[in-house]
């Protein structure tokens, strides 16, 4: 079967800014931050930029969309420009090469869907009001250098009792109803500890594989391949489960459900 559908939800329980995510953010408004240049190679192949230029695109920021995977309304997840390049990196590289590949990449910013707050809809307009309102006020110079000077004396540890949970949803290109799920949920809020985790599971994952083959037979595994590359791309050949093996064993669970519904081993 062809993947024709990544859809991605993410839920945040708990969290806050890293200072260092905000001045980021002021760089780019500056024009300081880190640009293309013309002789820069891309992260990932020509034929998917129409991927991502269609995930990225403005109108999926500034509208409410219904997402399967969350089973609500849903708003912008403002991590999609990194999100998105990496799973056109890596979609290729797991066999399902498809240039007309569709990514969604959203926040569930509402509690539990219902009637009366329109299964999600009004909590996330709200949210991406007050995403414009923010975006129009930080185009102002002396907003943003008002923000610098708060930044100044802020400092964000984390929140170790927060939790992420991702709900993903592939989706065969010839045939929509035939769809397969997966539900990651990480302990601690994104801007810290759950980063801090998928790090430390990645290196661990990486030491296991450049020191032992993963911990698989000769048979099964082999080594990641040189260069830059995102976790999936470099550790899905090594051996079977052990990315998601280390994921598990600092924390994290992970659900997976093929076509038929049945609960599957993840191959990464």
């Amino acid at each position: 079967a062809v993947l024709g559908q990544i859809n991605l939800a993410f839920r945040n329980k708990g969290g806050g800014f890293p200072r260092g995510t905000l001045n980021t953010i002021l760089d780019s408004l500056d024009g300081s931050g880190a640009t293309h240049r013309s002789n820069d190679k891309y992260f990932y192949s020509g034929e998917y930029r129409p991927t991502a230029k269609a995930a990225l695109a403005p109108s999926t920021f500034l509208i409410p969309q219904w997402s399967t995977a969350a089973g609500q309304y849903t708003g912008p997840n403002f991590m999609a420009a990194v999100n998105v390049p990496i799973l056109c990196r890596s979609a290729p590289e797991m066999g399902f090469d498809n240039p007309d590949l569709v990514i969604t990449d959203r926040s569930v910013v509402s509690g539990r869907p219902t009637l009366w707050n329109g299964y999600g809809l009004v909590s996330t307009q709200m949210y991406i009001s007050a995403l414009v309102f923010g975006g129009i006020a930080l185009t102002l110079p002396p907003v943003r250098w008002w923000l610098r000077r708060k930044l100044q004396s802020y400092s964000y540890g984390g929140d170790p009792n927060g939790q992420v949970i991702v709900n993903a949803e592939a989706i065969c290109a010839k045939r929509s109803d035939r769809a397969a799920t997966a539900q990651l949920t990480v302990p601690g809020e994104a801007g810290i500890y759950a980063t801090g985790l998928f790090a430390a599971a990645t290196a661990n994952a990486l030491y296991q594989a450049v020191n032992g083959g993963g911990g698989g037979s000769s048979a099964t595994s082999s080594l990641p391949p040189a260069g830059f590359h995102t976790p999936v791309a470099a550790l899905h050949n090594v051996r079977p489960g052990l990315l998601v093996d280390s994921l598990t064993s600092l924390g994290a669970t992970v659900q997976i459900k093929g076509i038929d519904g049945k609960p599957i081993r993840s191959k990464l």
